[in-house]
């Protein structure tokens, strides 16, 4: 049977302890690759089988962020928003 902290290996992930203040520390790598810094806001979603963190984009990264994304009906709204009453 694999271990808990060889089945985070497996799947590129790293186990952190909670502080006594809760706490977490955010590995270094994953910091890296995900442009982390001090100051930089995460949401916090609970699932079921745990907690993810997600970053949220600074105003910076918001240009093409939902580049290619399908929009329905956006013509008719815009449209429908141009008309005076």
């Amino acid at each position: 049977m694999i271990s808990i902290e060889e089945r985070f290996t497996l799947q590129n992930m790293t186990a952190v302890t909670v502080s006594s203040k809760y706490q977490i520390v955010i590995p270094q790598e994953a910091r890296r690759k995900l442009g982390i810094s001090s100051g930089t806001k995460l949401q916090a979603i609970s699932e079921e089988t745990g907690l993810r963190l997600v970053k949220v984009p600074s105003i910076d990264e918001l240009p093409g962020l939902l580049k290619g994304m399908p929009v329905q009906d956006a013509e008719i709204r815009n449209k429908q928003d141009r008309t005076l009453p």
